[in-house]
């Protein structure tokens, strides 16, 4: 295991051990690698298994004329805004109405 160096000292460092550092060096980066890769992973697969049982639950996403009607009815818009948007979202000119 020991080898003897060219002046005579003993070094474990010398001759084809250093093949043995890298590999150890590229070990521990592929775990690491493997390791954020499988958190990644792990934590797309909740989040899309918690949005999936939203929607068995029935919940539902809030549609436009839905948001549009809340924000008129706490007044974050006035009613010419409201009917303005509206006509829009039902497909038709707002100045024909």
């Amino acid at each position: 295991m020991w080898r003897d160096g060219w002046d005579g000292s003993q070094d474990h460092m010398s001759g084809g051990d250093w093949w043995l550092m890298g590999f150890m060096m590229l070990f521990w980066v592929a775990v690491l690698v493997l390791l954020v890769w499988a958190v990644i992973r792990v934590s797309r697969a909740i989040e899309s298994r918690q949005s999936a049982v939203g929607a068995v639950r029935g919940e539902h996403r809030e549609t436009a004329r839905e948001l549009l009607d809340r924000r008129f009815a706490a007044g974050d818009i006035d009613s010419a805004t409201y009917r303005d948007m509206r006509a829009r979202l039902e497909g038709g000119d707002p100045d024909t109405r």
